[in-house]
């Protein structure tokens, strides 16, 4: 069993000093720029490298988020960053785009990088691809399920989420921020839409469809050792340190314990900021947050509420009974009410509270607990029934004691073994230190004091003072292991320059941990070569899922086909194996049609594809090539022959790095700059594609959207906002994810002259879902690259438009 390395989240110098006294392995942290998390605190470079020279002291490894998607005009710059992060000696970087992992391997060959979870990679064919770019480690998605995890094969490291926040959305998926907000999640400035409240269809009762409940693994930390993870991640760099320090420091003591074969419990955890936890679907849970905000630790139910006082049945075996000055949350249905406790609560027995008596008892550990709180004028009057309501503790003042604790009288969880050596050389004390750091790399020092041992007059400093003066560590994470004492004890020196000798060692020891992690200075000069290169002529490719589609359209370069969910509602419960019978039967139709036409017919697989998916799709393959119906396809994996949207390329470096795609499609996120920039620095502008018209895909998710209570009724598959915008929803062929489209197509009808005269040659119109008229769009397209713009026409098939993040 491997226990796994504890990475916490740092926002701020000071949560850097709780996170290492709370017993973190290693932390991740942003700068400025090129974080996911660009509205957190963030460091300067030199506030980066003090943090790196703080952890390393305490043999805690920092790893620097660059996990954003880097634009062309910032590919420079950026390695650059990341040459001085490299200098300072952090112990990885986590990077999202795929093009800056090959400049990283081609500048910086030495620099160990992370793929973040925002790359997606979700099945075997991707970890394979990531595997041979070089990268160290892998954060797997949230979304992977234990029976997933354990049948990867990769020597790459595995990190999984542990703890934390839930998006609805894949990370590195999500478009809802970006197309809704003009803030992108790719690019670290996400306004959390998925934190508001929406209506699904007919029901007229707003609630937090896409706010998961937060991630919890505690409980599970045995499985997770058990399953060879080398990592567990705490999310959170925009919360408190009263965050920080009760969750790093529960889990660090649940990992102590498993050393011992022990498993903890904990309620601390649930006090500080949550959503309401559950496992995800590591074990297959899924639940929605009762709010957007904390909802603590729940206690019990109300049994009774009367103008001036609230009765909780506790549930049993709670420790944190609340106290005054806590916090209370009473929440029924979609509902809640938040008070602050201002007297002390009694505690009495159900049994007493049914008599009336309400005697206050001693044994606070027993069962069938009643609490009795009073309500006073401080309160806040509740405008529901309170009776029959769960009880939540969302504040603990005694947490606020520890937490001190943990921030001012803390250390590291693993100290540097330190064994020092004395003597005196020409009547001066010479300090020696061999020290061995937790990567087992030794450092060794030596300083002489300036002032000379002299005889004395009245009483000689002895072995036993100066040892007593060496084993003193002062504020140092040193673990002294051994002292070695070369001196008869005949003479005599100031007490003071003892500790002085020592405390200059001290620093010299710190010093050479600095140097062992620092690289020399690189800078770096990327060739931008322009684009020589033309288009050998313009085509359109089309989107669709609609055999009748590929029976009229007409005049198109390429078709991508991607296959349609046959019971297309909003059940996510998975039904058993794939429907291989229909995906053969559609493809093999879809073929047989497309013989006659002049278009190339390309087989589009869902963005989202687990290894269970592509095993079924293989099997799919299989049986059409021994029927002879070969057919192309587009996936995401990394390794493929034409790449979708979702592969979230915004530089040229990421499409010559996908060396094996035929066309690979830009991010819909660019502006009209970032394309000119792209398209002028492209060495083969016919490899690159642009979606110009269509619905973007705004979510993927794994998670239910309904309870098993709302499924019994028929709902419209649309999710709804408080502005009335409409999102079509719409299940994947894998039967467990879901994709929310925009309620607006991207048209880039207007500009479409000005991508061609710059050099773009491919555009793709997306038809998924649409009636069986809207391919008549591609006539109105191509007109327009003819010279001749109808937007009158466009508005018969597209009556909502949007240049989405173009303008």
């Amino acid at each position: 069993m491997r226990i796994p390395e504890l990475l916490a989240p740092v926002g701020s110098m000071d949560h850097l000093k709780v996170a290492i006294n709370a017993g973190a392995s290693s932390v991740y942290l942003s700068g400025k720029d090129y974080g996911a998390r660009k509205y957190a605190a963030n460091f300067t470079l030199d506030e980066i490298g003090e943090a790196v020279n703080m952890a390393h002291l305490h043999n805690v490894k920092v790893y620097v988020t660059v996990n954003t998607l880097i634009k062309q005009d910032e590919l420079e710059d950026v390695m650059n960053y990341l040459s001085k992060l490299y200098v300072m000696g952090v112990d990885a970087v986590l990077v999202q785009d795929l093009g800056l992992v090959d400049l990283i391997g081609k500048h910086l060959p030495n620099l160990n990088i992370h793929a973040s979870t925002q790359m997606t990679a979700e099945n075997q064919l991707k970890l394979d691809y990531i595997e041979e770019k070089g990268i160290k480690r892998i954060v797997l998605p949230r979304e992977m399920r234990k029976e997933e995890i354990m049948q990867l094969k990769t020597n790459m490291e595995l990190e999984i989420f542990a703890h934390g926040a839930l998006c609805y959305c894949y990370s590195g998926q999500c478009l809802m921020s970006s197309f809704k907000g003009g803030r992108s999640g790719n690019r670290g400035t996400c306004a959390q839409p998925c934190r508001q409240k929406y209506r699904i269809g007919s029901i007229k009762r707003e609630d937090y469809y896409l706010s998961p409940c937060d991630l919890s693994l505690f409980n599970r930390l045995k499985e997770i050792a058990e399953l060879d993870i080398a990592c567990i991640k705490i999310e959170g760099r925009m919360r408190s340190k009263e965050y920080l320090a009760i969750t790093v420091s529960n889990y660090r003591k649940a990992l102590n314990k498993l050393k011992a074969k022990k498993e903890l419990e904990s309620e601390e955890i649930s006090l500080v900021f949550n959503r309401g936890f559950i496992e995800g679907q590591f074990s297959h849970q899924s639940k929605r947050s009762l709010r957007a905000g904390h909802i603590g630790l729940k206690i019990g139910r109300v049994i009774d509420s009367h103008k001036n006082r609230i009765a909780i049945r506790l549930n049993d075996g709670l420790e944190n009974i609340p106290e005054k000055g806590d916090g209370l949350l009473i929440v029924k249905n979609n509902q809640d009410y938040g008070f602050e406790i201002s007297q002390n609560p009694t505690i009495t027995t159900l049994n007493h509270f049914k008599k009336g008596k309400n005697k206050e008892i001693k044994d606070l550990n027993r069962k069938d607990r009643v609490m009795i709180v009073k309500k006073v004028w401080q309160n806040k009057k509740s405008n529901f029934n309170l009776n029959e309501s769960d009880a939540y503790l969302t504040k603990r003042n005694k947490l606020a004691k520890k937490v001190k604790e943990i921030e001012n009288k803390g250390n590291s969880f693993v100290k540097s073994k330190l064994v020092l050596t004395f003597s005196v050389k020409n009547r001066f004390p010479v300090l020696k230190g061999r020290m061995t750091l937790a990567n087992r790399k030794e450092i060794q020092c030596e300083v002489r004091g300036n002032a000379p041992f002299e005889k004395p007059l009245k009483k000689a400093a002895d072995v036993d003072t100066i040892k007593k003066q060496l084993s003193k560590t002062d504020s140092y994470p040193y673990e002294i292991t051994q002292i070695n004492v070369n001196y008869d004890g005949t003479l005599f020196i100031p007490i003071s320059k003892i500790n002085e000798l020592r405390r200059n060692l001290f620093k010299s020891l710190e010093n050479g941990v600095n140097e062992l992690y620092r690289h020399k200075s690189k800078k770096i000069k990327l060739e931008s070569e322009t684009n020589i290169n033309g288009c050998n002529q313009t085509n359109i490719s089309y989107y669709t899922n609609s055999l009748k589609d590929l029976e009229n359209i007409s005049t198109v370069k390429r078709v991508y086909l991607e296959i349609p969910n046959s019971n297309d509602n909003l059940d996510m419960r998975f039904q058993g194996n794939y429907n291989l019978n229909y995906m053969v039967s559609f493809l093999r139709k879809a073929y047989e049609i497309s013989l006659a036409k002049d278009y190339e017919l390309i087989w589009k697989w869902p963005d989202i594809a687990h290894d269970r998916l592509i095993k079924a799709f293989n099997k799919v393959r299989g049986i059409l090539n021994k029927m002879h119906c070969s057919i192309p396809i587009m996936s995401n994996a990394f390794n493929g022959e034409y790449g979708p949207y979702s592969m979230n390329i915004t530089n040229t470096q990421t499409v010559e790095s996908l060396e094996n795609y035929k066309i690979v499609t830009l991010s819909p996120e660019l502006t009209k700059k970032d394309y000119e920039d792209i398209i002028t620095y492209c060495s083969n502008p016919n490899k690159i594609e642009i979606l110009v018209q269509g619905p973007i895909e705004l979510m993927k998710s794994r998670y239910a959207l309904l309870n098993e209570n709302e499924l019994k009724r028929n709902y419209e598959n649309n999710l709804i906002d408080r502005k009335n915008n409409r999102y079509p929803i719409h299940k994947s062929i894998s039967n467990e994810e879901i994709i929310i489209f925009n309620d607006s197509e991207l048209s880039l009808l207007d500009e479409i002259s000005h991508l061609k005269s710059i050099g773009f040659c491919n555009f793709a119109i997306d038809g998924r879902y649409k009636d069986e008229n809207h391919y008549k769009i591609i006539d109105i397209y191509k007109q327009a690259l003819s010279g001749n713009i109808d937007k009158k026409e466009l508005l018969k098939y597209s009556p909502k438009n949007t240049f989405g993040n173009y303008k």
